[in-house]
């Protein structure tokens, strides 16, 4: 299973020496190189030696915790994924942390799968942000879908002043009868919305274009709609409300995962025509 993925170096750190141990030989298995701290100490000073590409922290440890960690991490390394693993689970502290940059929050127990599921999202999340610089890279046609027009008419400027080309629905159904003559690279997409809500959107977006990337916004966050709409297939889920240049760098990471999916598309169709040719 290794080969399917590209080695993933990984930093696990938890108190419970039992739990790192039980769950390391799968992720092995599944292609990530463990590093093992079990303080918050021991991870800052092993990563002041070592480069790695998503830290996972148990949040109830003893000294230095790991919501302190993570503050730690972030200063020493901004663009490092983080994922938060408790067995405590607390919706506040969640959503409190996913403001700070955590990229998910884990309750135990958690199956290996699971867990190896979100460090391959956290990676790809973490190198994206590396490839992509301060200044776009490629042209982005964004929709943005939310029934907040004071939200939109507040934030349509500030991205076309970074370059970004913006069209705006009020609705569901607008959004989607815009899709019918245009094409976009990443929706931005409020979850709470009269009619239609955002995660149905989300579903009826990616029927219309499977390589549309779609980021889900909300002031109202539920676990339950955030795990889903992850599982559904949402690039990224954001809290508002959002800096501006925080919304263009997962914007441009969204937009940067859409281009790599159609040339991955455009190579498959090639190949196909290649196999399909007579000799």
């Amino acid at each position: 299973m290794s080969g399917s993925h590209p080695t993933i170096r990984l930093l696990m750190v938890d108190d419970e020496r039992d739990f790192l141990h039980a769950v390391e030989p799968g992720l092995v298995r599944r292609g990530f190189d463990v590093t093992l701290a079990e303080t918050g100490m021991r991870a800052l000073d092993i990563l002041t030696q070592n480069e790695f590409d998503v830290v996972v922290l148990d949040v109830k440890m003893p000294g230095l915790d790991g919501v302190d960690t993570f503050r730690e991490i972030k200063g020493m390394a901004p663009d490092l994924p983080v994922v938060l693993l408790t067995g405590h689970g607390n919706i506040q502290q969640a959503f409190e942390t996913s403001r700070e940059g955590v990229y998910e929050y884990l309750t135990k127990p958690c199956e290996v799968e699971e867990i190896a599921r979100v460090l391959r999202g956290a990676a790809e999340r973490g190198r994206l942000r590396r490839d992509v610089p301060g200044k776009l890279k490629r042209e982005i046609r964004l929709l943005l879908v939310d029934d907040d027009l004071e939200f939109v008419r507040s934030l349509t400027p500030a991205l076309v002043r970074r370059g970004i080309q913006v069209r705006e629905a009020h609705d569901g159904q607008s959004a989607l009868e815009l899709m019918v003559d245009q094409s976009f690279h990443v929706a931005l997409v409020d979850v709470v919305m009269q009619g239609m809500d955002g995660l149905t959107l989300l579903n009826r977006l990616s029927e219309r274009d499977p390589l549309l990337e779609v980021v889900i916004l909300t002031g109202n966050p539920q676990v339950g709609d955030v795990r889903r709409g992850l599982k559904e297939g949402a690039f990224d889920y954001l809290i508002k409300p959002q800096p501006v240049e925080a919304l263009v760098e997962v914007i441009s990471a969204a937009r940067e995962r859409h281009y790599a999916r159609t040339e991955e598309r455009r190579r498959e169709q090639l190949e196909r025509i290649v196999t399909d040719r007579p000799e």
